[in-house]
This record gives C-alpha cells, sequence and structure tokens, in this order.
C-alpha cells in the first residue's frame, strides 16, 4: 500500500519520537488504518491498548488485528475498561450488575422520594403553587406537570454531571445547568432562578449520593457509572500500558479520558486520533473542546491526515465550505446534485443510505418503502426507537385490543389519541419562549401525528387479515425495518458518522445546519460539524434532498413580482 507523507510522518513519531501525539485527521483519511499501522513501529516489548468508541468498532478493530495475525494489541471501548476498573476494586468479591436505567429506578424508590420531597416542595412553592391545597384540580394538575418536568431535569443533570465529572460545588453546578440548557432563558431570567437552581443542586446531591451508595453496596450500575465511579472512588486498574491509542478523540467526555487515562503507565506514550470537525456528541457530555483538551492535557504534539480517500472531488469541495484544508485523492468529480423530497423514493435502491438530521422524516420515509412493498434497514438500536416511538402513541391496552372490536373499528381509535396527543403537544410546547417557533413546532408536531396514524390506519385496513391488533401491526412493520440482505439503509447523521456508501441522499439538507432559537454557541458548532459528516459519507454519489418539492418552491414568487410584475 502507497502511504501519503503525512501518514509516514505519523508512524515515524511513533518508531522514532518521544512523548505524545494527536492526529487532526479530516473524514475518510483511514485513519484507523493509520493508527492500526502504526503499532507495527512501537517496540516489540511494549504493551499497546487500543481505546475504541463504541464496542461495534471495539469488534471491528480486533477482527482486523486477529486477520494480521497481531495479538499485542488490546483493543476495548473506554466503558469497558472503565467497567474492569470497578471490578478489579470490588470490595465484594462480585462483578458489577449493569442496570441502565438505575437512576431512574431510584428516583422512582419511596426512600429517595422521602428525602426529596422537602427540596419538591420548596421547588412547588417556588414555581407559586400550592404543595399542600389537594382540592384545586388546576393546582394539582400544574403540580404533577411541574414535577415530571422536575424528575426529567434531575436524569438529565444527572448523566451530564458524572460525564463531565462536574465539581461539587454550587457554582460549578449552576454553570453545567445554564451550558447544557436545562433551563430555558425566561427561566434563567427569574428573580429566583438561583433559589430554584439551588433546590436543583440540593436534590441532585442527595440523589447521586443514593446513586453511588447502591453500587458501593450492591454493585448495580449503569454505563455512566463505569466511567465516573473509577474518579469518584479514585479506583485504578491493575494492568497499564506502555502505548495507549484513543480513536475518535473530538467525542470524549471528561470522564472517558480520565478512565484512559488510569491506563498510562507513568512513561506511556499516547497516540490519540479525531477530526474536532466531527464532533457530534456534545449532548453526552462531550464538547467541542474535547480534541484540544487531549492535545493540552498531555501536551501532544500536534500531526496531520488531510487527505481523504473516500469521496470525489465534487464532494470534497463542498466540505471545503466548512474544513478548509481537506483535500481528495479521487481525481474524477463524482455525483453531487440537489433533487427534492419526492424523488427519494424513486431513485434510491438496495445499499444506498439515506441520512437525516432528524428522525421525522425518515419516519416517514419508511413509511413511503413499506407501501411500496421495499426493505429497508435501519441500526438495531434505531429500529428499536422507531418501533417504541409508535408504540407510545397508544396506551398498552390499545395495542393488545382486536381492531374488529372497536365500533368504528381504527378510526374510532384514532380520534382518541389524537385527542390526548394534541393535548400533549400543546402542554409540551408551554416551555418554547418565541410564540411563533412556538405554533410552527406544535403544527409540525400535529402534522407529524397525523402522517404516523394515516399510515397506521391504512396497514390496519390492508393487513387486517395477519395484523388484527396494533401490536401485530407494529412487528410487521419492525420485519420490514430491519432486512437482513440487500436493502436501502437508513440512519440519523449521528449513528451514520462511521458509515459510508457510494450513494448517499442527505434528507433536509436544506435545513442544514439545523438551527433554533436559544441555540447555544457549542451547539451551532456541532450542527455545523453534523452537517460536514453527512456530506463526507459519499463515496461515490451525494444527492442533497430539499425538504420542499422544487415546484413549490417555484411557484412562491415574491413581493416584489406581485407589486410590480
Amino acid at each position: 500500500m502507497q502511504y501519503t507523507p503525512e501518514q509516514l510522518a505519523v508512524f515515524n513519531f511513533v518508531q522514532n519520537g518521544s512523548g505524545h501525539g494527536i492526529i487532526d485527521a479530516v473524514a475518510g483519511a483511514g485513519k484507523t488504518t493509520t493508527i492500526m499501522r502504526s503499532t507495527e513501529y512501537v517496540p516489540a516489548e511494549a504493551k499497546i491498548l487500543f481505546c475504541a468508541f463504541n464496542n461495534s468498532i471495539a469488534k471491528e478493530i480486533a477482527a482486523k488485528f486477529r486477520a494480521q495475525g497481531s495479538n499485542r494489541v488490546m483493543v476495548k471501548t473506554i466503558h469497558a475498561l472503565g467497567y474492569n476498573i470497578l471490578k478489579v476494586n470490588s470490595g465484594t468479591g462480585k462483578a458489577p450488575q449493569l442496570e441502565d436505567k438505575k437512576y431512574p429506578k431510584l428516583l422512582k424508590s419511596e426512600a429517595v422520594e422521602e428525602i426529596l420531597l422537602p427540596h419538591y416542595r420548596e421547588i412547588i412553592k417556588i414555581n407559586k403553587l400550592d404543595p399542600d391545597d389537594k382540592y384545586n384540580r388546576h393546582n394539582l394538575y400544574a403540580i404533577k406537570k411541574l414535577m415530571f418536568l422536575v424528575r426529567s431535569r434531575l436524569l438529565d443533570i444527572n448523566q451530564k454531571y458524572r460525564a463531565t465529572l462536574c465539581p461539587g460545588e454550587f457554582e460549578d453546578f449552576l454553570a453545567l445547568v445554564l451550558h447544557f440548557g436545562i433551563f430555558n432563558s425566561v427561566e434563567a431570567k427569574k428573580a429566583n432562578f438561583r433559589e430554584e437552581v439551588r433546590q436543583y443542586f440540593l436534590c441532585h446531591e442527595l440523589l447521586l449520593e443514593a446513586g453511588n451508595e447502591l453500587s458501593l453496596n450492591s454493585q448495580i450500575v449503569d454505563f455512566t457509572d463505569m466511567l465516573y465511579l473509577p474518579y469518584a472512588w479514585q479506583q485504578y486498574p491493575t494492568t497499564k500500558f506502555d502505548f495507549v491509542f484513543i480513536d475518535e478523540c473530538q467525542d470524549l467526555s471528561k470522564s472517558q479520558l480520565a478512565v484512559a487515562l488510569k491506563y498510562c503507565k507513568s512513561s506511556c506514550r499516547i497516540m490519540a486520533v479525531g477530526d474536532p470537525r466531527q464532533s457530534i456528541y456534545g449532548f453526552t457530555g462531550a464538547d467541542i473542546e474535547s480534541f484540544e483538551r487531549v492535545k493540552n492535557i498531555t501536551k501532544a504534539r500536534p500531526l496531520l491526515l488531510t487527505t481523504c480517500f473516500r469521496c470525489p472531488q465534487q464532494v470534497i469541495e463542498l466540505a471545503r465550505g466548512i474544513r478548509a484544508d481537506i483535500s481528495g485523492s479521487k481525481t474524477y468529480p463524482g455525483v453531487v446534485k440537489t433533487i427534492n423530497a419526492e424523488q427519494v423514493v424513486h431513485l434510491a435502491r438496495p445499499n444506498d443510505l439515506i441520512i437525516c438530521r432528524i428522525k421525522a422524516p425518515l419516519v416517514i420515509l419508511v413509511f413511503q418503502f413499506i407501501d411500496q412493498g421495499i426493505k429497508v434497514r435501519i441500526h438495531e438500536d434505531e429500529a428499536r426507537d422507531f418501533i417504541a416511538e409508535l408504540k407510545r402513541l397508544f396506551k398498552q391496552e390499545e395495542r393488545q385490543r382486536k381492531l374488529s372490536n372497536l365500533r368504528g373499528g381504527f378510526t374510532e381509535l384514532k380520534g382518541f389519541v389524537t385527542k390526548r396527543w394534541h393535548f400533549i403537544i400543546e402542554k409540551n410546547a408551554e416551555r418554547i419562549v418565541d410564540a411563533i417557533e412556538r405554533d410552527l413546532h406544535i403544527t409540525n408536531e400535529k402534522q407529524y401525528l397525523e402522517q404516523r396514524l394515516e399510515f397506521l390506519h391504512k396497514k390496519s385496513l390492508q393487513w387486517s387479515t395477519d395484523c388484527p391488533r396494533i401490536e401485530d401491526i407494529m412487528r410487521r412493520i419492525y420485519k420490514f425495518i430491519t432486512h437482513e440482505g440487500d436493502a436501502i439503509k437508513l440512519s440519523t447523521i449521528h449513528r451514520a458518522k462511521r458509515l459510508e456508501e457510494d450513494r448517499i441522499f442527505v434528507i433536509d439538507y436544506d435545513k442544514l445546519p439545523y438551527l433554533r432559537l436559544e441555540i447555544k454557541d457549542w451547539e451551532i458548532t456541532q450542527e455545523i460539524n453534523l452537517k460536514y459528516v453527512a456530506i463526507t459519507r459519499a463515496k461515490e454519489e451525494l444527492y442533497l434532498v430539499e425538504s420542499e418539492p422544487m415546484q413549490n418552491k417555484a411557484e412562491e414568487g415574491n413581493l416584489f413580482d406581485d407589486l410590480f410584475g
């Protein structure tokens, strides 16, 4: 294989250099190939660790090392490394038990409810409600709605607090909730805002203490605990390494970085690799500063991989609008074409990848493919989310009931569901500060609801013999979206980050970057990064799908033509 001068510089640094390095690699630069090849330049006696971003990547890379006959590199996810630290330091002799819903269950427990109740009461009072008035229906409903929001916020805060290794002081806690937009701008301007946040702070202290105690006594942990508890309990692994490779370092949270560093000997060398323009996981606790943080903490020597081997020249030119230093090894132009949404179903073919920033347009697209009997494939996790979202439209008894037992069939059920969800949509939208944005959100959500219900109504008629209940319809849809053979693939941009295909369709491209009111600067950066990720999945052809049919856009006209045409 012919390597670029930049790749050769990486190999030379690993073999002959000293200290730590960090590779700034553009999309499609062959970074995995480069760092796998780099391991061959590490001294033979050195113990090597490769930190992979997720489990599927870890399995893929471990398989590649085995295929090359290399058994000297340990490949692990950082979560697995954190879990191992907890396991080897377990005082009970028991391995930690994963309970992903640990904190939601804990928050609902009677013991935790009791210790949080005084602070809940204060939050209720701060929001001008009466916790003791049990006869005013409006007051009770408002309290119920507020407490749902409080618990939801506490769980969100808890995950981000642990992922970011937030210090335990109130001002740090306040900075955390403001950074992640836990409260909107109107709430943040209230005279008693700090007082309300302090109650959340006290609630979270108690919740975190209960969670840590549960982990200590019963070895029950969730995924974030695997990263947080080794830090909180100052635990270390029994095995450390001479050379550590860290993949996707632009998306490391502080807790992930802390776990990786625990596996380094004092004389260890680190080689991190990432692309700051592919930092897209800020909502999980990583941030746009992750790449720079790794570089600064390790005092790493910067290295570059700026040649993209994946994309043809027209795609490269588009990507340069976001990352100017990207260049392409392919000399031919490829295809970059703008199309309208109505063309996708007719143009897409097996093995094409269709991606979108949000799930709703993908859901509608799936419906269109199913109507035409076209099989599609969605990642297992997203397929489960897809079905769960449809199931949430209905109560459990509604999903289990035979539609033929309803006097009006699905039409009758649809009426109940529509009325219920219109109420929920309007209530949920109350937190949106801007009236125009709020009305638009309500309109879009109601339209999306109608589209899903109309599709299910159609299928209830077409599949009535085999699918007498909503639950049966859901199972049949799941088979359509998890086809194992050659199929059209659909994914959110987040999930598509490690993917590539000859032909890529980017749905709602004209809405990228996906901006909204009250969006923070770091979120804007990540939205631009998502556009860059979407563009650079294409190996040959890139289809930029407009959110509205072009014909409709042309017919809209403009005020000048209306007045003077």
